[in-house]
């Protein structure tokens, strides 16, 4: 039986032979050199939380609706200057995710953390509904997910003031 390799299932784009744009409708879109040109594209993140800058999908919409794959873009920052910035500012964009500067209530109620926190956007009050929606990760960084989808991002609780520390080690 000969050696499965995963790499002829990917489409992974040559990131010298694409072009990505944006048209008069903030859409953005694809140019493969040699190849198609998609008029409107998604991109999503593979590894939104640990690896954000390699393998990004590009998924091509047809009707306002997303459909097949067209490849995977394997590190934006081999992409040209231009089409690095559209996708980084589309990525932003799409997974905006406000940093947590200080935590000023955290309290749980059968399952539910309830949150009081400071942002860079300001202050907030959310809930979560599951415990499996504040996901720790190595470094300190903790992703916290609220009961409307939103996300919020602490990088490093350990460079928090005392008392979020604490806040944090106590109750998450």
């Amino acid at each position: 039986m000969p050696a499965y390799s995963i790499e002829e299932e990917l489409n992974i784009l040559d990131p010298k032979k694409v072009s990505i744009g944006k048209d008069e409708f903030n859409r953005l879109n694809i140019k493969i050199e040699g190849g198609k040109e998609y008029p409107e594209v998604d991109i999503v993140m593979d590894f939104p939380l640990t690896n954000s800058d390699h393998f990004l999908s590009v998924i091509e919409v047809n009707n306002g609706k997303r459909d097949e794959e067209i490849g995977i873009i394997e590190d934006i920052r081999k992409l040209d200057s231009k089409s690095r910035k559209i996708v980084k500012e589309e990525i932003k964009r799409i997974y905006f995710m406000p940093k947590v500067t200080k935590i000023n209530r955290l309290k749980e109620n059968h399952g539910i953390m309830k949150f009081d926190l400071e942002t860079e956007k300001g202050h907030r009050e959310f809930e979560t509904r599951h415990r499996e929606d504040i996901r720790k990760l190595p470094g300190g960084r903790i992703i916290i997910r609220d009961a409307d989808g939103n996300r919020f991002e602490i990088k490093d609780y350990r460079k928090l003031d005392r008392r979020s520390m604490l806040l944090v080690d106590t109750e998450i």
